[in-house]
Parts: structure tokens; C-alpha cells; sequence
């Protein structure tokens, strides 16, 4: 029997008849001289399926059942049944959420409502999630009727059994507009419960009232929600009695005191954590304080605390952009003057930061010294993208997708477009003389290929400038760059890869044998030229591909060829070897000696050469991922994106156990051990700040043109 089909045909029931009249015909009772109840297995159905419903008939009918039931728990004497029966009356207490869903009767009982739910809050912490809960709908739901834009995602019920009945209940604005008033009108008393609450609470409990705080200070007159907040920093002595919102310092002018303050640490985040939730309704003189009070809190030396005003501060960016114009410079400054957290929580937030401050001077600005600044951003996440460390790298992958993603999205003032003026700043760093910066500026080029494969058509000037680098001698720069030609050769198209084919085989060819004295991770090298090349054969065709490959390199080819067939040939046999033979046929067979050309292909197979260890990271809005390796710029995940791949495991060789060990010993991942001096010289701060492209060939910009 289908059990889940019947709920939703009394889920159904209650939806078109309602709540009341559904009771009436099927009610749920308790008999208080035996014990006994009934229908009570009707309680997470409606829990599921109540809308529409008034708030009077749950204060007035739901909670006067659930009353019965706990008198009746205190009155039996057996603790089982004494149990069953409590719970039975929590159960029925638990159903305020799904009355608080498009309630008919909010203005005209909300007021009434409000008294229930600080008794609630203050006497039954068992209700604390289910009060934050109601709360939450009862304004979402409201906010959204007023406000088009407001996502119904931000209602904090669930409504995916709604979309089984058509359509979805709304309020007018008219309505909304009076439900929003009353809401407002017990804001004050439910804003001091709930943040005393906060306060108090353990950090399980502070979670699921954050999300009622918010919604409250949203709706509420700014002067209201100063008083709450203004009133917790004196009682904490955070500011004087007098003045409002200024910080109190120590005598040193810092946060910590000779010794570790960590009561004062605790209680400064979880103010900070309660101005997160104020921040949304707050306006110009309450902001002004919670600013002073997060960049203040900046002074301490404890991570926690970091964390905290990282989040509040990016809270503060996202509901008034303005600030990130008023207070620019001023927030570069000082988050490029603080060490960047080791907490990947931490990071994130930081990172959330410099995303507002990022779209600002890439979007906004015209300013030459707010240009320049952020070029300190940048530095910092190119930095990052040759950490050592996997969960870091994918912090600033996610950050460079993710502002690219803005910028792509976004209109703009001015002649350039902001997605390629920061594609412009990028290729910058690749005139500079630090190779670490260099090939992270090219891992950085790469991430924004993957997720914008038209960049080598809409910025001529970028494939030019990146073969240009092949030139070098540097193997952080070369495997960056090769890493770069394996993302774009994998994400054009075949017609696309036909217009710059012959440049980027001339380009890589060099280094598809190179001698073991020159290059260390000779085995790498050669790998990934491999790998590009029986992409190209793939995408192009092996016509196309020994057109234009210079005759010294074509052993080089017909070697990549041989292993590939040699591959696609053993696939074959083995799937011939799983087919059952007829018994006719099996007779004894005299073994043929192998040839000179059989012995050469078991040669190649033998000498396959594993490629080097690759970890993965999700990017957000991609079917695949793409893969990383610190200093190896980036390699494509394991799946085919070629039109022309039957077989996506074919040709790939393998590393040799001789390459892999001097490849380990040659280079650290991430450049663990090495040490690197990011601005060392004048020369390499012009060109971290002021980047000047390189020189271009305009024969191969040519090829980059649309027709």
C-alpha cells in the first residue's frame, strides 16, 4: 500500500477545504478520563499541507488541544503513556509555522499572537526554532507581496507541494501593507526578547534565531533596532554611557589587553554576530556604528573575531554599496595590511569583501589611485592560486569565477567593458619578472577560460601573448602556459582551433623532447604537449594537424598517433576476448612470432607515462570541474568535451616511475619549501600595480578577429 500517496490525498483535502472545516469532519481529540486519543497521526500531514489558515483558530482551538494533552501527561501515572502524551502536545505546538503561512488574520491578530510567542521564547526553548520559523514567514511572505524583486526563496517555509495545486497563495499589497504594520507595531518587545536570547544562548541556539532577528530588524524603524543594539554594547562596555557608537579603546589605543581577553573575544563576536543580523534594516546613523564598531574589532589579534567582522563587514558592503565607494581606499588599506586567515571560513569572507570592493573599481571607478588599488586584490589572489594548500587554490578560483561572473553580467560606464578590463589587468602581470607571479597570472587566465570560452575571440591580444611565454626558461612559467593551451585547445571548437592550429603546435612542439639536464620534470613536460596533441588530432583530425607540424617533430606525431591507435586497438580486443567462442572453432593454434612493428607498440605501451596527481574543484554553474595542480597552471577533469571523442580514455599516456620521482624531488606542490619574494624590486611593483601588456604579434592578434 502506498502510504505517500494517501498523505498527499489528505494533504490535498486540506488544502481545498481548510484547516478548520477538515478538523471538524476529521478532528483530532483526546479523552481525559481514559487517556486515549485520536487522529492524531493527522499532525506532520497538516504540517505539510496547512495555508490560508488564521492565526486565531491556532491560538484559539490548536493550543487549548495541546493543552489538554501536557494536563493530561502531569496527570497520568504511568511514564510511558505520561511521555506519549507530552509529546502529542508538543506535536500540536509545532504546528504555528504552517498557520503562519499566508495567514488570513495577521494585522488583526499578530499583536495578540506576539505575547504567545515571548512566552514561548522565554519559558519553552523547545519552541525557539518553531517562533524564528513563524516569524520568518509571516514577514518573507509579506516583503514579498511589497516588493517584486524578493525572492518567495527567501520565505522560509517549504512550497513544493503548493506547485502540485497550480498556484500559490499571495497577499495584495494592500494586505501585506497591513500585516507589515502590525508587525512593526510588536517589533520592539520581540527584537529585546530575541537578542537577550542571542546573547545568552548556546552557539546551536543562536543559529536558528538569527535568521528571526533579521527578518524583524527589516521591517523595523532603524531607531528601534539602535536602541537594541546601542543598549547590548554598554552593557558589554563597548561604549561609554554617553556617546553614541563611540568604540571604546584600552589606554594603548588596541582591542587586546596584556593578557588573552577571551570572555572579551567571545562577547565581541557575538555582538558582531548579532550586527550581521541587524544590518538589513539598518539605516545611515545605525550603519555608521556597526561599520566603527566591525573595523574596530579588526584590532584584535584572535581569528574568531576576524571571522566574525569579515562576515558583518561583507553584510555591510552588500546592503549599501555606497559604502564601497565612500569608504574605498579606506577598506583596502586595511584589509591589505592584515594577514590573511588561515580558516577557510575566514578566507571566504574575506574573499566576499573583496568581491564589493573588486566590482567597484573594475565597474565604477575611474579613479587612476582606486585603479591602482586594486591591483592589491589581485596580488593577493594570484598569490593564492600558487598556495600549497587544495582548499585555499579553490578559494580563489571560486573568487575569480565568481567576479568575472558579475562583471560579465553587469553594464558599465565607460569604453571598456569590465570583464576585459579585468582580464586586461591580469594579462598585465605577465610583463612582470617574478615567474611565481607570472605563472599564477596565467592560472588565473585559465580559470576564466573555463568558464568563458568565447575569451580567446573577444581579447585577440591574449593567446599572442601567452605562447609568447614558451620562450622562457622558466618550467613554473612553461607547465602554467602549457596548462592554459590544454584548457583552451579542449574548450573551442574545431573550426575555432582551425585559425590557430599551426601557431600553437610551432609553439609547444619545442618542448615535446627535452633534455633531462635542462628540465628537471621532463616527464611532465612532455605529458601534457602529448595530452594537447591528441586533443588536437581528435578535434582537428591527423590531416589537418601533420599540415602544419614541422618535419623534425614529425616522429614526435607519428609516435602520438601509434599510441593512440595502439590504445583504441587493445579496447577492441579486449571487448573481442569477452565474447563467448564457438567450441567448434577452439583447436590448438601454433603461435606466430610477433614483428618488428608489434614489438615497437609493446615498447610504447610499456613505457606509458603516469600524468601528474591532480585534485579537483567545483565551479559553480559547470556540469564538469576543473582540475589543478599548484604549479602546473590547470588540467581538464576526466570526461570528454570533444566533438569528435568516441573515446575519452584513449592516448592518454602515463608517467614513468623515474619522472615522477624527479619530478617530486625537483618541485614541491604549491611551491611548499620555496620561497618566493613577491616584491622584491622597483620593477616588480610596477608591474604588480601599473602592469604594461607585452609586446604583441599582429599576425597572430589577426587570426583572433571575427570575420
Amino acid at each position: 500500500f502506498n502510504f505517500l500517496q494517501l498523505e498527499k490525498c489528505i494533504g490535498s483535502a486540506v488544502y481545498a477545504m481548510g484547516i478548520e472545516r477538515f478538523l471538524t469532519l476529521v478532528p483530532i481529540s483526546l479523552n481525559e478520563h481514559s487517556y486515549t486519543y485520536s487522529n492524531i497521526w493527522l499532525v506532520p500531514i497538516l504540517k505539510q499541507y496547512v495555508t490560508g489558515a488564521s492565526l486565531a483558530y491556532y491560538m484559539e482551538h490548536i493550543m487549548s488541544l495541546a493543552k489538554s494533552f501536557k494536563k493530561a501527561s502531569q496527570k497520568v501515572k504511568k511514564p510511558g503513556i505520561s511521555q506519549d502524551l507530552l509529546a502529542c502536545a508538543y506535536e500540536l505546538w509545532g504546528l504555528l509555522p504552517s498557520f503562519c503561512r499566508h495567514a488570513t488574520d495577521t494585522h488583526q491578530h499578530f499583536t495578540r499572537l506576539s505575547d504567545v510567542l515571548v512566552t514561548f521564547l522565554k519559558k519553552d526553548p523547545s519552541m525557539h526554532q518553531n517562533v524564528s520559523t513563524a516569524l520568518q514567514i509571516l514577514v518573507n511572505e509579506n516583503k514579498a507581496a511589497l516588493i517584486p524583486k524578493k525572492s518567495m526563496e527567501d520565505c522560509h517555509a517549504e512550497y513544493d507541494f503548493l506547485s502540485e495545486f497550480g498556484m500559490q497563495p499571495t497577499y495584495s499589497k494592500k494586505a501585506a501593507t497591513k500585516n507589515i504594520k502590525s508587525l512593526v507595531s510588536c517589533s520592539n518587545q520581540l527584537l529585546y526578547v530575541l537578542s537577550d536570547l542571542f546573547i545568552s544562548s548556546l552557539p546551536e541556539t543562536r543559529f536558528c534565531l538569527k535568521g528571526a532577528i533579521g527578518c524583524l530588524a527589516s521591517v523595523t524603524d532603524s531607531s528601534v533596532t539602535k536602541e537594541v543594539f546601542v543598549s547590548l554594547l554598554k552593557s558589554f562596555q563597548f561604549v561609554d554611557c554617553e556617546g553614541e557608537g563611540e568604540i571604546l579603546t584600552s589606554p594603548a589605543g588596541v582591542v587586546d589587553s596584556d593578557q588573552n581577553d577571551l570572555k572579551g573575544y567571545s562577547q565581541r563576536c557575538l555582538i558582531l554576530e548579532l550586527a550581521y543580523c541587524l544590518v538589513q534594516g539598518a539605516k545611515d546613523n545605525l550603519i555608521e556604528i556597526i561599520y566603527n564598531f566591525t573595523i574596530h574589532s579588526f584590532q584584535a589579534t584572535d581569528e574568531s573575531v576576524h571571522h566574525e567582522a569579515y562576515n558583518t563587514l561583507c553584510k555591510i558592503l552588500e546592503e549599501n554599496p555606497c559604502l564601497s565607494s565612500a569608504r574605498y581606499i579606506e577598506l583596502i588599506d586595511l584589509l591589505h595590511g592584515l594577514k590573511p586567515p588561515t580558516s577557510i571560513a575566514s578566507l571566504r569572507s574575506r574573499y566576499a569583501c573583496f568581491h564589493m570592493l573588486m566590482v567597484h573599481a573594475v565597474k565604477v571607478s575611474l579613479e587612476e589611485e582606486e585603479n591602482s588599488k586594486a591591483f592589491l586584490i589581485l596580488n593577493e589572489i594570484i598569490l593564492t592560486l600558487k598556495d600549497g594548500k587544495d582548499e585555499t587554490r579553490k578559494e580563489a578560483y571560486d573568487y575569480l569565477l565568481n567576479i568575472s561572473s558579475t562583471l560579465r553580467d553587469s553594464s558599465f560606464i565607460g569604453s571598456i567593458e569590465p570583464y576585459h578590463k579585468l582580464v586586461s589587468m591580469i594579462m598585465g602581470y605577465l610583463s612582470g619578472s617574478s615567474p611565481h607571479i607570472k605563472s599564477g597570472a596565467v592560472s588565473a587566465l585559465s580559470v576564466l577560460l573555463y568558464k568563458d570560452t568565447n575569451l580567446p575571440i573577444s581579447v585577440s591580444d591574449l593567446v599572442p601573448s601567452l605562447l609568447s611565454l614558451l620562450q622562457t626558461k622558466d618550467v613554473e612559467i612553461i607547465k602554467a602556459v602549457l596548462g592554459f593551451v590544454k584548457v583552451m585547445v579542449s574548450s573551442l571548437e574545431a573550426r575555432e582551433l582551425q585559425n590557430i592550429l599551426s601557431e600553437v603546435i610551432t609553439e609547444i612542439l619545442p618542448w615535446s623532447s627535452v633534455s633531462r639536464n635542462h628540465f628537471k620534470s621532463k616527464a611532465c613536460t612532455i605529458s601534457n604537449v602529448t595530452v594537447i596533441f591528441e586533443i588536437l588530432l581528435r578535434k582537428c583530425g591527423s590531416a589537418a594537424v601533420k599540415l602544419v607540424t614541422p618535419e623534425k617533430y614529425k616522429v614526435f606525431l607519428k609516435t602520438v598517433l601509434e599510441n593512440r591507435h595502439g590504445k583504441s586497438s587493445e579496447a577492441v580486443t579486449n571487448d573481442t576476448k569477452n565474447m563467448p567462442e564457438d567450441s567448434s572453432a577452439k583447436r590448438p593454434e601454433r603461435r606466430k612470432p610477433e614483428n618488428s612493428d608489434n614489438l615497437e607498440k609493446n615498447s610504447l605501451k610499456d613505457n606509458k607515462r603516469k600524468r601528474d596527481k591532480k585534485f579537483e574543484t567545483d565551479m559553480p554553474g559547470q556540469k564538469g570541474s576543473l582540475m589543478s595542480t599548484s604549479n602546473d597552471g590547470l588540467r581538464l577533469p576526466k570526461r570528454s568535451r570533444y566533438s569528435n571523442d568516441k573515446n575519452p580514455n584513449v592516448g592518454r599516456p602515463e608517467e614513468s616511475e623515474k619522472g615522477k620521482k624527479s619530478w617530486n624531488k625537483s618541485f614541491t606542490g604549491g611551491g611548499g619549501k620555496r620561497k618566493v619574494k613577491v616584491t622584491s624590486t622597483g620593477k616588480d611593483k610596477a608591474a604588480s600595480h601599473v602592469p604594461i601588456q607585452p609586446s604583441k604579434s599582429h599576425k597572430l592578434q589577426r587570426k583572433f578577429k571575427r570575420n
